[in-house]
């Protein structure tokens, strides 16, 4: 999902995370963007020092929409 390319993360996940990871940057205040470039629907360049807030919002995200059966 993650790989270094020239001192920035190259990120390479399915659409809708991408767009989950997108709005994510969108909400943050101009200061504290840390998308680079979106090459495509795919494909995003961000700044090296928020892949493990990246990588810890899309685990609490996918705890929150996991269906757990009642018991």
């Amino acid at each position: 999902m993650f790989a270094e390319k020239i001192g920035n993360i190259s990120l390479c996940s399915d659409v809708p995370m991408a767009q989950y990871i997108i709005n994510m940057n969108a909400s943050l205040p101009a200061s504290e963007k840390f998308i680079i470039h979106v090459l495509d629907n795919t494909h995003i360049f961000v700044q090296p020092h928020v892949e493990h807030m990246i990588r810890s919002q899309i685990a609490k995200f996918r705890e929150d929409n996991t269906y757990v059966k009642p018991s």
